[in-house]
């Protein structure tokens, strides 16, 4: 069951995390006759999309470098030398102030600066300058900003606070601005990560239609205690408040554990499972289910008792050309 958008590998926001794919595209399949349902249960999706990627995005910056994405409690994988399971990079005493800025894994474009003062770390990625706008199949631009304290030892246990802004971010027809606060406590080499995004706006470039929303979310991280993350999972709970691209008002509450599994290659970001309840400040309320833990783009919505099914529109990536 699904996808994402803002991350560099592949979705829209390719900055250092890995996924796949481009672009948000809505469904084509309507929950019921009326346009304000479709056009809710699509705003929510891509702010579901989004705010996994946007996630996925920063842990992957700021995280890596660690010595183990979300502190494994394996301790390896960080850096340290190829031959013994590290990434071979430059990983001094400052950690997340590593000499030579992780760019991510997919995303070379980006010029990348780091200042530290105060016990905190100050990194920008900033894609204005990118010659034409476009890295590889993406078209980009705009900031992040991240500000991070000066890293612990991997086996740290307590509370870390990240806070993002981003500046007209943009990947392929979507651009995002806002403000990002995670604050992850660890313990025992698990983290659970509380997210707050307030007065995100995504703003669609081929349309010109805007979506704001401010969400509160709980993340747990299942890293399944190795080093790789192709096998991690996370439940996130919480709840969002949106007006969207139509001008409606809404929220939506978690009210069953959004799964994603790092497993699902091929849906990769895309829920597997979890329902969410989409409450219009006037309108129906609608039921968002992703189903039982399937790898793929699949689920349903339900309103007034009819159940729909739905299929997410897997991105196709642009030719280079």
């Amino acid at each position: 069951m699904k996808n994402n958008f803002f991350k560099i590998a592949s979705l829209c926001i390719a900055l250092g995390v890995a996924v796949t794919a481009c672009t948000k595209d809505t469904d084509s399949n309507s929950v019921t006759p009326d346009a304000q349902s479709a056009a809710v249960v699509a705003d929510n999706q891509t702010i579901q999309d989004e705010s996994e990627d946007v996630y996925d995005l920063v842990d992957d910056v700021t995280f890596l470098p660690f010595g183990g994405r979300n502190f494994r409690e394996t301790g390896e994988g960080g850096g340290g030398d190829k031959d013994k399971g590290g990434h071979g990079g430059h990983f001094p005493a400052l950690g997340i102030g590593w000499d030579r800025p992780w760019k991510g894994k997919f995303d070379n474009c980006a010029d990348v600066s780091k200042t530290v003062a105060n016990n905190t770390i100050t990194i920008v990625y900033d894609y204005t300058s990118v010659a034409n706008g476009v890295c590889g199949d993406d078209a980009v631009g705009g900031k992040m900003t991240i500000s991070i304290p000066v890293k612990p030892d991997s086996g740290f246990s307590g509370t870390l606070t990240r806070t993002v802004t981003y500046e007209n971010l943009k990947r392929d027809t979507l651009v995002i601005n806002g403000t990002h606060t995670i604050t992850t406590t660890v313990a025992n080499g698990k983290a659970t990560a509380s997210e707050k995004l307030a007065n995100i706006t995504i703003t669609n470039t081929n349309t010109n239609k805007i979506i704001t929303y401010t969400s509160t979310k709980k993340r747990i991280v299942d890293n399944k205690g190795t080093a790789t993350r192709d096998d991690d999972e996370s439940q996130t709970t919480g709840m969002t408040s949106a007006k969207g691209s139509d001008g409606t008002e809404f929220t939506a509450n978690i009210t069953k554990a959004v799964t994603v599994k790092f497993s699902c290659k091929d849906s990769r970001g895309f829920p597997v499972s979890g329902t969410v309840e989409i409450k219009p400040v006037s309108g129906d309320t609608k039921i968002v289910d992703y189903g039982d833990g399937t790898c793929d783009l699949k689920y349903t919505v339900t309103m007034n008792g009819v159940t729909e099914e739905k299929e997410k529109t897997k991105p196709t990536k642009r030719k280079k050309g």
